[in-house]
């Protein structure tokens, strides 16, 4: 179980690597929704993501297969250090690095990862949502307020409900 919690841990480190560039904020809107719509909306698109069953997926297949081969790699590395073979057990840390390696974690991830984005895109493409891009100063404005916060979600509103601001920053 701990070569689960190894790769788990790789796949942890994942992100944060990709947060080292920043992006621009993107936002969906649609004309004259009201905040409650908007807030359902986002809601009910965020749960078709939320519980979508990634599990037959290729990542989801690759990820199982390298948690198995990893556990049995643990196995062999718990009788190996009973025997002291020092060369036995450098060979099954490479193995296991090996296997990290050939799952491509970061690249999995980020299929499952777009794979959610599509899921909650279409479904507010589906609701006439478009998406658009947070100006500069809309972004160091939306930094400033909490996430989470009824100030952030109605700032956020007022931007994704504009006409204005959706023609002008439509992507």
């Amino acid at each position: 179980m701990s070569s689960l919690r190894c790769l788990a841990g790789v796949l942890l480190l994942v992100p944060a690597a990709s947060l080292a560039k920043e992006r621009p904020m993107l936002s969906w809107g649609k004309a004259g929704v009201t905040l409650e719509a908007y807030r359902a909306d986002a809601v009910a698109c965020g749960r078709e993501g939320y519980y979508l069953d990634v599990s037959n997926t290729e990542a989801a297949k690759v990820f199982k297969q390298a948690s198995s081969q990893l556990e049995n790699n643990e196995a062999s590395l718990a009788a190996t250090a009973m025997t002291g073979d020092l060369d036995r057990t450098m060979q099954i840390a490479n193995d296991s690095t090996r296997i990290v390696e050939r799952a491509r974690p970061a690249e999995r991830m980020k299929q499952v990862r777009t794979l959610l984005q599509d899921t909650v895109s279409g479904c507010l493409q589906a609701r006439g949502y478009t998406r658009f891009q947070l100006t500069p100063a809309q972004q160091r404005h939306l930094r400033a307020l909490k996430i989470g916060s009824p100030g952030r979600h109605a700032y956020l509103h007022r931007l994704a409900s504009d006409p204005a601001v959706l023609a002008a920053q439509k992507l």
